[in-house]
């Protein structure tokens, strides 16, 4: 056999095979076109049985809508006609309010001006209730006053009988220091006509002369018995100290101040027999 025969049988073998393929493959195509058919009719019938129910149902539904659509027809015609009774009732009710109001309303203001004359009334009445209080305590403060004046009046006596009392007392102290001074008196001038003189009555004073320059001496006191104020006795009666040492009298000493601090007496020197030498411890005494 030639070579292009077997050429020709060869595609003749691979055509058939491909037919055969192709054929078997368009019959399981159509068996299985055929089954979704049957399943999509079955789907289609159970979606317009499913449909059918559903309209059966709506229809039902929509008897009972239209029922309750009739029945709701007749309630809302009833309650329009409540409701055009219950505006009439308002109207009514709101001119009865209006009415209300008003005397409500005078009502009121006769209220406040009952409020108004009752405050103005317990004002007065308040002012009235301070007044006589206010006048209470001004009689009980008269009445303490008097009190006080009548108590101070009678001690005021007291004082006065006890200060003219006392008044007579002085009187009689005053006499007799009267008396006391005259005598004094006449004792001084017997003393004075038979040679005193008031230098003589002077304290009884001792100390020593610790600085001495011209006619001015301190003398520095040691002895004061009695502890006499010496500087009101200057003040009173300037008196005189002797100086003195071993070998005799030296000089006399008129005090002129005394110095606390220090104790001490400052002097002028007052020289009766000539000048002589005063000197750092030197004796001075008032006797």
């Amino acid at each position: 056999m030639s070579p292009i025969g077997r050429v020709f049988i060869v595609l003749n073998l691979i055509l058939a095979a491909g037919f055969a393929v192709t054929g078997g493959q368009l019959l399981q195509n159509q068996h299985n076109y055929k089954q979704l058919l049957s399943e999509e009719q079955d789907a289609r019938k159970a979606d317009a049985d499913r449909a059918q129910s559903q309209i059966t149902q709506l229809e039902s539904e929509r008897n009972k809508f239209e029922v309750a659509s009739s029945s709701n027809q007749a309630e809302l015609q009833a309650a329009r006609l409540q409701n055009g009774q219950l505006s009439d009732d308002i109207k009514r009710l709101e001119a009865t309010t209006s009415s209300q109001a008003a005397d409500l309303k005078k009502a009121v203001s006769l209220q406040e001006a009952a409020n108004t004359l009752a405050k103005s009334a317990w004002d007065d009445s308040r002012e009235a209730y301070k007044s006589s209080i206010a006048a209470i305590d001004a009689r009980d403060e008269a009445i303490r006053t008097r009190d006080a004046a009548q108590g101070d009046n009678r001690n005021l006596k007291n004082e006065i009988a006890s200060l003219n009392g006392t008044i007579s007392e002085k009187n009689l102290k005053i006499a007799a220091i009267d008396r006391d001074n005259q005598e004094q008196k006449l004792l001084v001038a017997a003393a004075k006509a038979n040679g005193f003189l008031y230098e003589m009555a002077a304290p009884d004073l001792a100390g020593t002369v610790t600085n001495s320059a011209g006619r001015l001496c301190t003398i520095s006191i040691g002895k004061n018995p009695g502890n006499v104020d010496i500087q009101s006795i200057i003040n009173r009666m300037p008196f005189r100290f002797a100086i003195y040492d071993d070998s005799g009298y030296k000089a006399e000493a008129v005090a002129t101040k005394y110095e606390p601090s220090a104790n001490a007496v400052l002097c002028n020197l007052m020289f009766t027999q000539g000048e002589t030498t005063i000197r750092v411890g030197d004796k001075a005494s008032t006797k």
